[in-house]
């Protein structure tokens, strides 16, 4: 509970900072996605990421999609250049995250998710630029061209 009233305060505050306000429950959403990922030390997955998708496709299960697609946001927030050095841009993970946050949504009726798959690209700037203090943060321009925001 310490650790997740930590990463509540850093966002809330990078928030603040930054002048972005995500729905509150994105925010609570990102923070245990965060504190929850602390100790996990697998960022990329085993197997590949799209062998991963092709396996959570076969089996169907919501809870399997959203570990996934938690996997896929916190990886690309953290690692935005991995896919490049592999000729992949992040399109292609954002994209597996996306479909997968969808698929969790339609699966259990849960708005929430869907949400999660429309703010996948702001969320993943965010917190990309949470971690990465230098990073350029524009979320004007991102809203603005995101029609679904």
């Amino acid at each position: 509970m310490v650790v997740e009233q930590q990463f509540r305060s850093f966002i809330r505050t990078h928030c603040d900072e930054t002048g972005f306000n995500m729905p509150a429950m994105l925010e609570r959403y990102i923070v245990t996605l965060l504190a929850s990922r602390i100790k996990d030390t697998e960022l990329i997955p085993h197997p590949t990421f799209a062998e991963r998708y092709l396996q959570i496709s076969e089996l169907n299960r919501a809870s399997l999609y959203k570990e996934f697609a938690d996997q896929c946001l916190f990886f690309v927030s953290l690692m935005p250049e991995y896919g490049k050095k592999r000729g992949l841009d992040i399109d292609y993970y954002a994209s597996l995250g996306i479909s997968s946050y969808y698929s969790v949504g339609d699966r259990i009726r849960d708005d929430r998710f869907i949400q999660l798959g429309n703010w996948f690209y702001t969320l993943q700037k965010f917190i990309h630029s949470a971690v990465r203090p230098k990073a350029h943060l524009d979320l004007v321009d991102l809203i603005q061209s995101d029609k679904y925001l």
